[in-house]
């Protein structure tokens, strides 16, 4: 188990010019050409990992089926990740070794939140680079959609926003982080914002009922 520190920062699509040349004056570099990522999340009847993400409890999880393709997910290109936030930092596990047409029909058991199912897929395209032993990625054209019972996508909200992660091993002091990347953190979570776009008519049924 390898924890780390993650933080995001929102660049509005018009100012992406002043990163990259921020970029380039401080040596990135790109590790490899981009590419588009695609995840399918999976939550309980009650959207318990979404209530947990938006209250910022822990531990919590985030399960999701990742692919790098727009096309539906297939067995030789799809792994089983899991990310778990907890006291001690965050940490992914990743798996190919699941049963993917299973985890896509009727879900998937976790320990926590139980049978967990599809609930919403997004895709984007993300670029990958290092910077001050740092990694950092920035994601654009980011498309949230709704999963039917059938598995197929059936609402699309396109996002504007520009998303850029910050990847650093837990070792790395916070204040250095700070120090180098000197831009604005946000909290924000693809797919909180998926299901808000997507769900939030479910989302209130299923708030309302719990509060009954």
């Amino acid at each position: 188990m390898s924890f780390r520190k993650e933080e995001k920062l929102k660049i509005d699509k018009n100012k992406l010019i002043n990163l990259l040349e921020w970029m380039d004056t401080n040596q990135a570099h790109k590790l490899f050409d981009s590419r588009i990522v695609s995840s399918t999340y999976l939550d309980n009847d009650n959207l318990g990992m979404f209530k947990d993400s938006e209250e910022g409890s822990v531990p919590r999880k985030k399960i999701r089926v990742r692919s790098y393709s727009k096309d539906k997910h297939t067995k030789e290109n799809s792994s089983l990740e899991i990310k778990t936030s907890s006291v001690e930092g965050r940490y992914k596990t990743s798996t190919k070794a699941f049963n993917l047409k299973k985890a896509l029909k009727i879900g998937l058991f976790d320990s926590d939140y139980g049978i967990c199912k599809p609930k919403v897929r997004v895709t984007y395209r993300r670029s990958y680079y290092k910077i001050h032993s740092v990694r950092l990625t920035i994601d654009q054209d980011i498309k949230y959609a709704k999963i039917n019972s059938n598995g197929q996508s059936i609402y699309i909200h396109n996002d504007t926003d520009i998303i850029v992660e910050i990847k650093a091993n837990n070792e790395v002091p916070i204040e250095y982080l700070f120090k180098m990347f000197p831009f604005e953190r946000i909290r924000f979570s693809k797919y909180s914002r998926a299901i808000n776009y997507c769900l939030s008519g479910n989302l209130k049924n299923s708030i309302n009922s719990v509060n009954k």
